[in-house]
């Protein structure tokens, strides 16, 4: 069991409110930086795929060390692990902020994902420690609407402060709040596990570079082309690193990553479900801020400001998702999630242009608040409650690695998507326009380039110019949602087909499948103060036959949460 500390009621939701702090900070950061995005793309005239670079090396390092991260606070201690955190994403923070090129800013994106990572699993995994079972979808349910708004609430903050300070202000912002979590900390008891003292560091070497790779891959591909030797090897690089990891994690003793977790079916359903609709989610989170500034004209406040409704739907209903949760079960909510967020939110930005209304929006980013509130509490408790407490460390490393994956393969594959479909709808609209060609490539490379240079056009060439590549871009961000549908779709039906109907009543205490033995002495006799048996993976036994009549060859978990006896 893991070394676990017994607290009070009221401390426990003390412990809550700074761990669903330090959770928000982290997110918000993430999605911060889209508003802040047209300014820095200015500020430092980026290309395309160094502003993709710029959300994804914090979610490439983020995502690639959650793992190991997860392992560290297992071992050495999950609070001391978070104050280290941190700490380190503050000092992150006010580097980034004084970058004096592009590379040093994305570097230093990368070392707040590194922060970030240290500090995620350990909220999860304190949270499992010092709640009880029965408290804990609710617990949950705080944890994942503090998530949904600073994940929500990111753009907003980010364009009041690029307008009142400038850039450099979204990554002053972190610093104190942090140094307030740090504080807070205090009050959280420190918990490791007994069991799991070793480290993976082959594991998590090869599991770093093997994300990373991938990502670079798909993010410079379609600058440098996909023949390019450099994208070829990159992919290469990407397949043996990850071949590599999962050799090792089936071989070492203490793996980052525990095969066995994937022999629950609800575990397993829950992260292919996070994992698309995370990487549906986050081209949304993307790209929506952008597409207010730079094809609408908004400011960035103003562009903060009508991401808003996510952020408020996300926040008032992942409570009430929680509360429910109980009453109709996962499967249902974890179907019918994706398809508010996909048939709704989706939908709506799928036929969206540069004249749309934005009570239109509003009412799809509504929706997409809704589909996350639904899905984020659902899939943290399934997942969190199908492995032993133990192990809550790795388990809730793995379950942000495949959130976290999913919106950063969603970032650069969608943003890769919507650069392509920008670059031919661009070149089309200003084919007729009478440009040079080294002007026309320039536009053609990113709409922000393309606004930098309007000024230095004849004015009645230059709002043609302005006209065709706000419509590019519009085109490109609606032909990116109706892709990002297809995720969605994707989401839904693994949680049909994997996730029980019914939830765990108690957490899971071994990953070993339960013997015949056991299952027939538990359900025959039960304990003596008249609780219901449990088996080790935490569901209730079948009652057994008489045993003339008894013939069992097999005890297995099924998609409603309780093992059937098969003759």
């Amino acid at each position: 069991m893991s070394a676990a500390p017994t607290t009070s009621s009221r401390r426990r939701w003390v412990i809550l409110i700074v761990l669903a702090g330090a959770q928000m900070l982290v997110q918000l950061d993430a999605t911060i930086i889209n508003t802040a995005l047209p300014a820095i793309k200015r500020a430092f005239e980026m290309s395309e795929s160094q502003s993709l670079w710029v959300a994804d090396a914090y979610f490439v390092i983020f995502g690639g060390l959650l793992l190991l991260a997860g392992a560290l606070g297992d071992r050495f201690g999950r609070r001391k692990i978070l104050v280290i955190g941190m700490a380190l994403f503050a000092v992150a923070s006010v580097a980034v902020a004084f970058s004096p090129d592009a590379n040093w800013l994305i570097i230093g994106r990368g070392l707040q994902g590194f922060g970030g990572a240290l500090v995620v699993p350990q909220t999860l995994s304190i949270l499992t420690a010092v709640f009880p079972r029965e408290e804990r979808t609710r617990a949950f349910g705080i944890w994942a609407a503090a998530m949904g708004f600073g994940m929500a609430f990111g753009p907003f903050a980010g364009g009041v402060l690029v307008d009142t300070v400038g850039w450099a202000g979204v990554f002053w912002i972190p610093a104190p709040i942090a140094a307030l979590a740090i504080i807070g900390c205090a009050a959280v008891p420190e918990s490791r596990s007994v069991m799991h003292t070793k480290l993976d560091v082959p594991g998590a070497i090869t599991g770093t570079i093997g994300m990373i790779a991938l990502v670079f891959a798909i993010i410079e591909g379609i600058v440098r082309g996909w023949d390019s030797p450099l994208i070829i090897a990159s992919f290469l690089i990407a397949v043996v690193a990850w071949t590599a990891f999962i050799i090792i994690e089936r071989r070492t003793e203490q793996p980052l990553l525990p095969m066995a977790f994937f022999r629950q079916r609800d575990f397993t359903g829950s992260m292919i479900g996070m994992f698309f609709i995370m990487f549906a989610l986050m081209g949304v989170m993307f790209y929506m801020p952008q597409f207010f500034q730079l094809a609408q004209g908004v400011s960035p406040t103003t562009s903060g400001l009508r991401m808003m409704p996510l952020a408020l739907a996300m926040a008032f209903f992942a409570p009430i998702a929680a509360k429910l949760l109980p009453k109709i079960g996962p499967r249902l909510m974890l179907f019918w999630a994706p398809a508010v967020h996909g048939g709704g939110a989706l939908l709506f930005f799928s036929f969206m242009q540069v004249d749309t209304p934005y009570w239109m929006i509003a009412l799809g980013l509504a929706f997409l608040g809704i589909g996350g509130a639904m899905h984020m509490p659902a899939t943290t408790d399934t997942a969190m409650a199908a492995v032993p407490v133990d192990l809550a460390g790795k388990a809730s490393a793995v379950n942000n690695a495949g959130r976290q994956l999913g919106g950063t393969l969603g970032i650069a594959i969608l943003g890769s998507f919507a650069a392509a479909s920008y670059a031919s709808g661009a070149r089309e609209g200003l084919a007729a326009l009478p440009l040079d060609p080294a002007t026309l490539e320039t536009m053609v490379d990113g709409i922000g380039a393309a606004l930098q240079l309007l000024p230095s056009l004849d004015p009645g060439v230059a709002a043609a110019v302005s006209a065709a590549v706000s419509e590019a871009f519009a085109d490109s961000v609606t032909n990116t949602m109706r892709f990002g549908i297809v995720f969605a779709i994707i989401s839904g039906v693994a949680a049909w087909i994997l996730v029980p109907s019914r939830q765990r009543t108690a957490q899971v205490t071994s990953l070993t499948a339960p013997t015949v033995d056991e299952a027939l002495a538990l359900a025959a006799a039960p304990p003596p103060n008249g609780a219901t048996p449990t088996l080790t993976n935490g569901v209730t036994p079948p009652v057994p036959r008489p045993a003339s009549s008894t013939k069992i060859a097999l005890v297995r978990p099924q998609k409603r949460g309780a093992p059937t006896i098969l003759d």
